[in-house]
């Protein structure tokens, strides 16, 4: 018999040794967690702070990435936990940050 059909047939038939599958198999990006600025002024390099109540739907939140560029999170969407989609990247030109975060202690539920 031809291997490529044996190789076809043994993924049809069941086997008599099952071998273990992983329950999931989507891989999850790992997040890094900004903690909450909650002073006044400019929100620090890699902080966040909501924007102001009658505004959050529209606007979420303001976010420094690690050089202090100001980002806000206005095109972006943000979990009841936190965690923002899609992954924040810094509109600076000579800044590379790009990455996936959570926003520690959120707490305008999903928006």
């Amino acid at each position: 018999m031809p291997r490529w059909l044996r190789s076809l047939l043994s993924r049809m038939l069941p086997r008599k040794n099952p071998v273990h599958q992983p329950t999931s198999r989507l891989w999850t990006r790992p997040r890094l967690d900004v903690p909450r600025y909650a002073g006044a002024g400019e929100v620090p390099p890699m902080h966040w702070r909501s924007c102001h109540p009658a505004t959050v739907r529209r606007f979420k939140a303001e976010f420094s990435c690690p050089n202090g560029h100001g980002i806000v999170l206005k095109g972006h969407s943000i979990d009841a936990d936190g965690t923002v989609h899609p992954s924040v990247v810094c509109p600076s030109r000579s800044c590379g940050f790009h990455d996936f975060v959570r926003l520690a202690r959120w707490d305008a539920g999903p928006v």
